[in-house]
Formats: structure tokens, sequence, C-alpha cells
């Protein structure tokens, strides 16, 4: 009987190994990218703006951003582009005339453009009539596009809103930069080096940043040895360890698509701002999945795509996707953001929506 259970155990083990390997190896795209080894760095010198309780850029400034990413004991740069921003610290060339009918297209870093000049300027700052105004900002969420959006709308004349949004935005909280990052991207001397910082500043047009960047990951690696040192974090590590295997990434996500119902309170405000800004604008708010570089490789949407599409489809029919063609080729292979074929792609996307809804 022993031999018998040892046999079943082993047959099963094997048996969830080979669909481990089909499915890594054969069914889906490798992923040769890890977003905890992107270092981004700013020209230092004034890049964000904090206004009330969300942030902008600092209003007509040309911030030159690189990113790296480490592999194979070297700094590949990724990419490396000019921010530019306008009277109201948004990412577009056109300056914003307040009292012009406008659009306002909200969003986080892939309507802000990250990673290449902004697509938003493709529009020359109109369509048609309309004065089109780029609200995208990185790493905000549901609740911050509703901010911003409310303190436009004192200003602007606003007649219609896009949301573009990603899977991810549905667990952002607000948040600001505080004054140790500011210091850091105004003198990369005065930065800690600590990970939780997130932006660096540095002097990208006189000096080569790389011993820079071995001083950053040198930080990193000892605040990685040290988390590991807690419980805490080495059953978190675990657990993500565990989640990424296809044996348990695959039914987990089934079961999330089909019945996940979330008691997270980041989810629940983000919805709550959703519902806000759809009892205001009515019929004159549309709302635009976009689909990420995660999603084209796992060949589905996500579950908490599947889940904020529910909410929104419950309120409005002013839904639509932009899905990049489901392309890889339209997305940095050491980023998860869209390069310069992609935002053209995105572009034509919502010129395309506009067009249908005008």
């Amino acid at each position: 009987m022993k031999k018998k259970l040892i046999l079943i155990f082993s047959s099963i083990i094997f048996f969830l190994f080979l669909v481990e390997m089909v499915c890594r190896f054969i069914i889906f795209e490798k992923i040769d990218y890890d977003y905890r080894k992107t270092y981004r760095l700013f020209n230092q010198g004034k890049v964000f703006k904090n206004i009330e309780n969300f942030f902008t850029y600092h209003p007509n400034q040309k911030i030159k951003s690189n990113t790296y990413y480490y592999k194979d004991g070297k700094f590949i740069k990724v990419y490396s582009y000019d921010i530019v921003t306008n009277n109201l610290g948004l990412v577009q060339k056109n300056n914003i005339t307040f009292g012009e009918t406008s659009i306002l297209i909200l969003g986080d870093s892939f309507t802000e453009g990250q990673g290449s000049s902004s697509w938003i300027d493709y529009f020359d700052g109109y369509y048609k009539n309309f004065q089109i105004i780029n609200g995208g900002l990185l790493a905000t969420g549901f609740m911050q596009f509703g901010l911003l959006e409310n303190y436009l709308s004192n200003i602007i004349n606003i007649k219609k809103v896009l949301v573009l949004f990603i899977s991810d935005d549905i667990r952002r909280d607000i948040y600001q930069i505080n004054e140790q990052g500011l210091s850091c991207l105004e003198n990369y001397k005065l930065c800690t080096l600590r990970e939780l910082e997130g932006f660096y500043g540095f002097p990208l047009t006189k000096k080569n940043p790389e011993e820079f960047l071995h001083k950053l990951k040198k930080t990193r690696d000892v605040n990685k040895k040290n988390n590991l040192l807690t419980f805490k974090t080495f059953r978190r590590a675990i657990k993500s360890k565990l989640s990424n295997l296809y044996i348990f990434k695959i039914p987990i996500g089934f079961l999330r698509s089909n019945f996940y119902k979330s008691k997270n309170i980041k989810i629940k405000k983000n919805f709550e701002a959703i519902d806000q800004l759809i009892t205001k604008y009515g019929e004159n708010i549309y709302f635009v999945k976009l689909t990420m570089k995660d999603e084209i490789i796992a060949k589905k949407k996500s579950y908490e795509t599947i889940y904020v599409e529910k909410h929104i489809l419950s309120r409005t029919k002013n839904y639509y996707e932009c899905n990049f063609n489901n392309d890889l080729s339209n997305f940095y292979v050491y980023d998860s953001h869209p390069n310069n074929k992609g935002y053209r792609n995105l572009f034509n996307c919502i010129l395309k929506i506009l067009d249908k809804i005008n």
C-alpha cells in the first residue's frame, strides 16, 4: 500500500512538472523581464510638483528620462526621451486654453506616454473643434484620475472625458512624491539610495550614471536580503514564486475570473471614483481598456481586468478596448510599456474611438 501511494504521488508530481514545462516553453511566450531590475532616472531638477492631494510635473519643462534594465552583469538602456510639459504641468507640447471646449483623456503612464515622446502630441492639440488635454500621469489609478479631473474641470471647459486604464489601476492608491523623493530628484547627491524612493535624479546631460546605478543595485540587493530575514516577507516571497507557476496560475486565474469578489479597500474606493465620474459626465464619459504586455503573453485578460470591466459595463455602455493588436512588438523587451510603434498604434485606436463618438 505504501509503495502504491508513493507511486501515485510521484506520478502526480511528474505530471504537474510536465504540464509546467509545456506551458512555460511551448504554450506561452517566454517572459524575459522582471520589473524589479528596472531603474528609472530623471535629469536632476524640477520634475514633479505636488498640488493639493495629487501631483503633476512642473509646468513648461523639458525633462530627460532614461530607464535602465540590469541583466547579465550590466545595465541596458531601455529608452531615453524628453518629457515636455505644458503650462499646467501635463505631458504635451500644447499649452491649455482655459475657455475652449475640451476632451480630457485621463489615465496612467500609458496615457502619459512613458518611454516615448507623448503620443497625445499626434493630435497637435486638437481633435476637430475640441481641445485635447493629456490627463495621464504615471503610477496613478482611478482615485487619482478623479482628483485630477476635479482640479482641471474647475479651470477648463471639459465636455467629454476618455478614461484609459490598465488592470493595475484598480489597485492603486492616491499618493504624492515625498520631500526626500523631491530632494533626490533635484540633486542626486541628496538621494539616500533607498529602494522606496522609486525615482532618482541624476545629471544625465553631463555625466554617465553607471557608477550611480551600481550603487542603486547594491542598495536594492541589501534591502532584498534584509527583507528575506523577516518571516512575513519570506512568506510573501514563497507565495509569489508559487503563484507564478502555471500549474497554480491557470486554475487560480480561472476561479478569480469567474467568481472573484474583492473586499480590498483600494479597489472599493477606485470603483467609487469610477461611479463619481460616470455620475458627473453621464453619456459624455468613455472608458477604454488598454491591453497589458502580460495579458498578451498569457493570451487572456487578467482577472482584475474582467472584474473592473464588469463593474463599468453595469453602469455604462460606453466601453472600448485598445489591444495593441495583441502584438508584443508594440512593447519594449525590458519594460512593460509600449514603444514608439505601440504608442502610434494607441493613437490610431483612440482616434477611431473619437470618430465613433463624435
